[in-house]
């Protein structure tokens, strides 16, 4: 087995899995030809544009398939121009996109696309992996299945559904605690470092399953005081869902979100040697498909007269609401992004939100004009917290500049 640091899966797992058919629209699809290197490791060497497009040939995947009801967001106008300060030089949008290694760029105003451009071979139709944009999807589950009483409230232990959790680290932390990043855990999520927790996981997952794992961590805060950014609390999410609706995060998804949004292309999630989907970072999904995500939160969780998420269930996730995950210089949150529900808020926050991932993967939404932006890129730069917050900044730029006002 691949034990380098963030490897998940071997090809021996894609033959145990291949052609499995899990249930209506959900298939299992395995990694790439013996030739190839396997694992997760193996997508960050060479070309990445091309590996970062084709996730199921390192990896074993579960398909969604695509929506019967597919939405169509229509033609980009191609309208926009624009340029604002980056990291102190004016930058237009064209230099923007290449400078951070992006490969997908579309911004929706209004629910009409003005402006969609492709590089470094991604396309419309291609699938792109999105690393820590699952976490947003797997909140969005959470709240329908809050909804549809699955879970009775954020508020109840966590060990009321995983009662396996009986490490003193998780006395007190609550399904609220894990999902705004403030259980508590300590958990070091430096991936460039090889001894970092979050690489040392992938030598221990497995022999050792996820729940056995997570019950070894120590606890570095007491629940609910401070925002710690820790990606094994969306995938103990992921596998609270599994639990309370009896159904893989694949199958869940697919009835629930990907299939009522109108989701136009299939979607992938990367699986352990489990089976169990990679809810903190394993989603692959088309540009246009992200922004939907986006356009769902901006609608209120609707799509045209279908509710998807429940009432209120957009803006708890997106409205700070305690001291720890506010936004700015905060001495109770290891980032000066603000937090809630798996989603961010800016350093300078203007009541817009975003889903982001490593690479250089976002979903930002400006409820005030009306705007989603998606960016997909490979761009190492992004590991520089200097150049992470400059590029929010520079989305939010663009938001901003997009009121009614604006000509396009």
């Amino acid at each position: 087995m691949n034990k380098k640091p963030i490897s998940i899966s071997t090809c021996v797992l894609a033959v145990a899995f291949a052609a499995t058919v899990q249930a209506a629209g959900v298939t299992i699809g395995g990694t790439g030809s013996d030739e190839e290197a396997s694992g997760m490791t193996a997508m960050f060497a060479g070309d990445r544009f091309e590996n970062f497009r084709h996730m199921e040939r390192f990896v074993p995947t579960s398909e969604v398939a695509p929506s019967t009801t597919p939405w169509n967001l229509g033609e980009s106008r191609d309208s926009l121009s624009f340029s604002a300060d980056f990291l102190g030089e004016d930058t237009s949008l064209e230099e923007f996109i290449d400078l951070s290694d992006t490969s997908a760029f579309l911004v929706i105003k209004d629910g009409a696309i003005i402006f969609e451009q492709y590089r470094h071979g991604d396309s419309q139709d291609s699938l792109h992996t999105s690393f820590s944009v699952a976490k947003s999807f797997t909140s969005a589950l959470l709240g329908i299945a809050l909804s549809e009483g699955r879970i009775a409230s954020l508020d109840d232990p966590v060990r009321k559904y995983l009662p396996e959790l009986d490490s003193p680290t998780f006395d007190g932390v609550t399904v609220k605690h894990i999902l705004q990043m403030s259980s508590g855990v300590q958990f070091d999520e430096t991936y460039t470092d090889p001894e970092s927790d979050i690489n040392r996981m992938t030598t221990l997952v497995p022999p050792m399953t996820y729940l056995e794992y997570i019950n070894t961590l120590g606890r570095a805060q007491e629940p609910g005081t401070f925002n710690h950014y820790a990606s094994i609390n969306t995938q103990l999410l992921g596998i609270l869902l599994v639990r309370v609706t009896g159904e893989s995060l694949t199958d869940y998804m697919h009835s629930r979100l990907w299939q009522p949004l109108g989701m136009e292309h299939k979607g992938l999630w990367t699986l352990d040697s489990q089976g169990i989907e990679m809810a903190m970072g394993g989603l692959a999904a088309s540009a246009r498909d992200y922004a939907k995500l986006g356009l769902l939160y901006l609608q209120d969780g609707m799509r045209d007269d279908t509710r998807i998420l429940p009432r209120g269930w957009v803006k708890a996730s997106v409205t700070p609401d305690e001291p720890h995950l506010m936004p700015g210089k905060n001495p109770q949150s290891s980032n000066e992004s603000g937090y809630q529900y798996q989603w961010w808020t800016p350093r300078n926050w203007d009541g817009d939100f975003l889903a982001r991932g490593i690479w250089g993967q976002n979903i930002y939404v400006h409820p005030g004009n009306r705007v989603v932006i998606v960016k997909l890129a490979a761009d190492q730069k992004n590991f520089d917290p200097r150049y992470k917050l400059a590029y929010i900044d520079y989305l939010q730029a663009l938001a901003q500049s997009l009121d009614d006002s604006a000509q396009q």
